[in-house]
């Protein structure tokens, strides 16, 4: 069962505790379609979640599970970051952290505003837009592999700066540019309304041509 020690999940990402309610801050692109999701604390207590909220524009997803006495992670400012910067990277790279343990890699701010890579399927085949294909993202060259999306970039003050995303890990292909979604205003703008349970709003401008 998912709440044995000893259960390997078929997929996994990392989670970061946002309130002391049992709400967990994830990527969006972790979460399946018909899924049950379990959450395990460092404390290795094993929690059945479900979704509070998910925005596919910006990738993040809060889960909810039933406690009450979770120590939710302290935000910093993306702001203040400058390249070649220190950072550290919380994870669990190929489900390894089913204890509840995460692993930490660290390495440094490579270089900020960065786009995101398409992500392409059979639906779209010229990718999926977020708001990070308009050059919003940390990159870093920390170790990020498969499993370690959704988990928290700190600087070394223990403060969450940016929240990791393996957009580069594929399988058997891993490579040094890692990146993760910034800790900004529009960052805790979508995280207050997932937290509430509802759709993140967005501005848009539409054009049409005539001859």
């Amino acid at each position: 069962r998912p709440t044995d020690p000893g259960f390997i999940p078929t997929a996994y990402a990392t989670g970061v505790v946002v309130d002391r309610q049992g709400l967990i801050l994830t990527a969006y692109h972790v979460l399946g379609e018909e899924s049950d999701y379990y959450v395990t604390t460092c404390d290795r207590r094993v929690f059945l979640a479900t979704v509070r909220g998910a925005d596919p524009r910006s990738d993040l997803a809060v889960l909810a599970v039933q406690a009450t006495d979770l120590e939710p992670i302290t935000f910093g400012d993306a702001a203040t970051l400058r390249k070649g910067q220190f950072a550290v990277a919380l994870g669990n790279p190929y489900a390894i952290a089913r204890d509840g343990q995460v692993s930490a890699s660290w390495g440094i701010v490579a270089n900020l505003c960065r786009k995101a890579p398409p992500e392409v399927d059979e639906v779209d085949p010229r990718g999926k837009s977020t708001l990070h294909h308009f050059g919003t993202l940390i990159q870093t060259d920390a170790k990020l592999n498969l499993g370690t999306s959704g988990g928290p970039l700190l600087d070394l003050r223990g403060e969450m700066v940016g929240l990791t995303t393996s957009l580069a890990a594929v399988a058997g292909y891993e490579q040094s540019a890692g990146y993760a979604f910034p800790v900004d205003d529009t960052f805790r703008r979508v995280l207050d309304a997932l937290k509430r349970g509802r759709e993140v709003e967005y501005g848009y401008l539409g054009i049409s041509l005539e001859n």
